[in-house]
């Protein structure tokens, strides 16, 4: 999910230009502009079939590209080794994670959304979505559409040898997403894995302040009024897809067919079970 479009007519700020060392476009970066995660969380002792997830050993998140350098070499001290990274290829090319060589981090990226997760985007397909169970099939569906990505991600993740953040701008939807699919492989309890998403609702007013920052949250240069008048509009509204409501992922989980429909898309692109086992080793006690 994506902050309010801004204006941003020259600077730094502008999509596409070069982010020099110490801006808030390049993650990890020391300067006063850069700006703690506020939806980060530690996985661990999420319960799961036969126990729980280890802790120090996946991260979820908002967009670590705007961290201060302190809080990414924190997370590194405490085994970070691998960042799988759901943005956009316009978000990131604006916004890289400048942090990762520097701490021998591994970056990959999956993006599971190229175009809607654009603020105007957003506001031309949100007629689409007017209730919670509208939001959960938009996620199902982009589990289908990009189940290559999502399985990728699975693999990368059990062949890290350390600690995993994955995360995309707010750390809510394509997070919560990979986050809904882990636990589902995992056998959670399907109130264990919406729990886990609605537990975002309560840093919503933090992550988009701290995204009004972000690069890729504004506007071209010279846009017209008119569109970023609409856009700050849907941000102030309270429209089901700017909330992590239980009932969204509720919606997602019933429209894939909780984990066993989880396991047959997997099955199109990898031996489930071998993934299951894999995830199960790397991640649970």
């Amino acid at each position: 999910m994506m902050a309010p479009m801004t204006t941003q007519r020259s600077g730094l700020g502008s999509p596409g230009a070069a982010q020099p060392e110490g801006s808030p476009g390049v993650g990890g970066q020391p300067g006063s502009t850069a700006q703690p995660l506020a939806n980060l969380r530690d996985l661990g002792g999420t319960r799961v079939d036969g126990g729980v997830l280890r802790t120090r050993t996946l991260w979820r998140g908002d967009d670590p590209t705007l961290s201060p350098a302190q809080e990414i070499a924190a997370l590194a001290s405490q085994g970070l080794t691998a960042v799988l990274d759901l943005r956009s290829t316009g978000e990131r090319r604006v916004s890289p994670l400048a942090a990762a060589q520097r701490h021998r981090i591994a970056h990959h990226h999956l993006p599971l959304a190229e175009a809607a997760v654009h603020p105007l985007n957003l506001v031309n397909i949100a007629h689409t979505m007017r209730t919670p169970r509208d939001v959960g099939r938009w996620y199902a569906e982009l589990v289908r559409s990009h189940r290559h990505e999502v399985v990728e991600a699975l693999r990368l993740l059990t062949a890290s040898e350390g600690g995993v953040l994955f995360h995309c701008a707010a750390g809510k939807d394509r997070t919560g997403i990979l986050a809904a699919v882990i636990l589902s492989v995992l056998g959670a309890e399907r109130e264990v894995i919406i729990a886990d998403y609605a537990a975002t609702q309560e840093n919503t007013e933090a992550i988009f302040a701290r995204l009004r920052r972000a690069a890729y949250a504004q506007a071209k240069d010279h846009p017209a009024d008119e569109d970023a008048a609409r856009a700050a509009t849907f941000f102030a509204s309270n429209h089901p897809l700017l909330s992590a409501a239980a009932d969204n992922m509720d919606s997602m989980l019933q429209e894939l067919g909780g984990q066993g429909g989880v396991l047959d898309l997997i099955a199109t692109e990898d031996d489930p079970d071998a993934i299951s086992e894999q995830l199960r080793g790397k991640l649970v006690e």
